[in-house]
């Protein structure tokens, strides 16, 4: 079994090639609510085709709940915009 990590600068790290989902996709479903590999895979369809990326998947989600949990500036906030009224 062979795991690629592809990485290129800072951008995204792609983590399912079968179904083209990076670590930026399980990141965002963490913010959207998703907490355990069976939800990435309903949502995203990870590990549904040849099965590779499960290991990758998972530590990505753990780091991304980690990372949400301890409040980690930049990875889960976006810029505040204010309107006046």
């Amino acid at each position: 079994m062979t795991i690629i990590r592809i990485r290129v600068h800072n951008s995204d790290m792609i983590v399912c090639v079968c179904k083209a989902v990076s670590d930026r996709h399980i990141r965002t479903a963490v913010k959207g609510g998703a907490t355990s590999l069976r939800d990435l895979t309903r949502d995203l369809g990870v590990g549904t085709c040849c099965g590779k990326c499960l290991p990758e998947a998972k530590s990505a989600l753990a780091a991304s709940l980690d990372a949400c949990e301890a409040g980690r500036p930049g990875l889960f906030t976006s810029p505040a915009t204010e309107f006046a009224v």
